[in-house]
C-alpha cells in the first residue's frame, strides 16, 4: 500500500493527464458517434460517406485531443521540475545553472532563462568577492612588507645612535640620523601614495570639477621639473591640437596623473632624452600622451603595470625606489573621469596614452 501511495505521488501529473485525456477521448467520441449520424441524415448523404466522415473526424478529433494533452503535461511537468529545481537551488544558496530545455512551454523556458543569468550574475559576484579578498590580502602583505622595510631600517640606525652615543663620531652620527630621515620620507611617500589610491577606489568619491585649459596645466607642470630634467640631460617639450582645449576635471587630481607619468617616465625611462606631452581632441573627448624615448617596458609587463604594487623586475632597485601605486593611482583617477589609460612601447618609443571626455556628466 506504501509503494502505490509513492507511485501516485510522483506520477500524479501523469495519473491526472491519462485520466482527463481518456476522459475528453470518450466525450468526444461519444459527441461524434451521436450526433454525425443526425447530421448526415438531415443532409440526406448515402451511409458511406456518413461512415467516413464520422471516422475522419474521430481521427483529427482524437489525435488532436492527444497532441494536445501531451502539449500541456509536458508544460505542467516542465513547471513542476522548474519549481523542485529553484527549490533546491534555493535550499544549497547555489549558482547552479539549470541545464535542461522546456521545448514545450515558452513560458517556462523564459524563467529557466531568467534563473540562468541570475545564477551567471551570482557566480561573476562571488568570484568577483574571492578576487576582491585575494587582492585585500595581497595588498595588506605588499604593505606590511613595503613599510617594515624602511621601518626596520629607522629603527636600526636610530637604535645605534642610542646606544652608541657615547663613541659615535659626529659624523657617524649625522650619517645614520640621515639615513633615517631618508627613510621616514620613503614611509611617507607611502602612506600618501595609499591614501590616494583608496581615495581612487572609494564609492562615493567626489570630483572637484572645474574648467581648465590642458595647454597651461602642461606648462605648469613642466617648469616644476625643468630643473630635475636638466640634470638628466632631458628635453621636455608639450603640444596641444588644437592649441587652446579647455576641459572639464578636477585639475588637482589630473595635475596628479600627469606628475605620476612624468616621475614614472623620468624615472624608470633609462636613457630617454625626452619627455614629451601631447593633447589631442578626438571627437568629444581629449587624448593626452606622456611620451619618451627611453627603454622599453618588456610586453609581459605592459598589461600589468597599472595593477598596485606592480614593479617592472628592471625597476626594482634602491636608486629609483617607488611605491607601485604610481600607475594604479593614474588608473584610478582616470575611471573616476570616465575616461581609460593604457600603455604602449617599442624599441623607439614608450606611452602612456589617457583618454578622457571634455566635458563631465
Amino acid at each position: 500500500m506504501k509503494n502505490f501511495a509513492l507511485l501516485l505521488k510522483h506520477n500524479r501529473t501523469k495519473i491526472y493527464y491519462a485520466v482527463v485525456t481518456i476522459l475528453l477521448l470518450l466525450l468526444f467520441s461519444w459527441a461524434i458517434v451521436t450526433i454525425v449520424p443526425i447530421l448526415t441524415q438531415s443532409w440526406h448523404v448515402t451511409d458511406v460517406i456518413s461512415q467516413w466522415l464520422m471516422v475522419t473526424l474521430l481521427a483529427i478529433g482524437n489525435a488532436s485531443i492527444l497532441i494536445w494533452q501531451y502539449v500541456r503535461w509536458r508544460q505542467a511537468e516542465s513547471i513542476l521540475r522548474l519549481i523542485r529545481d529553484l527549490y533546491r537551488i534555493a535550499d544549497e544558496d547555489s549558482d547552479r545553472i539549470i541545464d535542461w530545455r522546456a521545448d514545450y512551454a515558452p513560458k517556462t523556458q523564459a524563467l529557466i532563462n531568467v534563473s540562468n543569468q541570475i545564477a551567471k550574475s551570482t557566480r561573476q559576484i562571488r568570484e568577483e568577492e574571492r578576487q576582491s579578498e585575494r587582492s585585500k590580502d595581497e595588498m595588506i602583505t605588499n604593505i606590511s612588507h613595503d613599510l617594515r622595510t624602511p621601518l626596520t631600517a629607522i629603527i636600526g640606525y636610530l637604535g645605534l645612535v642610542e646606544m652608541n652615543a657615547d663613541v659615535l663620531s659626529a659624523t657617524e652620527r649625522a650619517k645614520y640620523i640621515h639615513t633615517a630621515y631618508d627613510k621616514s620620507n620613503q614611509m611617507k611617500v607611502l602612506v600618501e601614495d595609499l591614501f590616494a589610491f583608496s581615495q581612487t577606489q572609494a564609492h562615493d568619491a567626489v570630483l572637484n570639477i572645474s574648467t581648465l585649459s590642458l595647454g597651461d596645466l602642461f606648462a605648469q607642470l613642466l617648469a616644476s621639473y625643468e630643473i630635475e630634467a636638466q640634470e638628466k640631460k632631458i628635453e621636455l617639450t608639450q603640444i596641444t591640437n588644437p592649441e587652446i582645449i579647455m576641459l572639464e576635471a578636477d585639475s588637482d587630481k589630473l595635475a596628479r596623473v600627469l606628475m605620476n607619468l612624468i616621475t614614472n617616465a623620468m624615472k624608470y625611462g633609462e636613457g630617454a632624452t625626452f619627455v614629451k606631452l601631447t593633447a589631442q581632441v578626438k571627437d568629444k573627448a581629449v587624448e593626452i600622451r606622456v611620451i619618451n624615448d627611453g627603454a622599453k617596458i618588456p610586453s609581459k609587463d605592459i598589461v600589468d603595470i597599472f595593477g598596485r604594487f606592480y614593479r617592472v623586475e628592471s625597476s626594482r632597485n634602491s636608486k629609483t625606489g617607488g611605491t607601485g601605486l604610481g600607475l594604479a593611482i593614474v588608473k584610478g583617477i582616470i575611471e573616476q573621469h570616465q575616461g581609460s589609460v593604457f600603455a604602449t612601447s617599442d624599441d623607439e618609443l614608450t606611452s602612456f596614452i589617457v583618454t578622457i571626455p571634455l566635458k563631465q556628466h
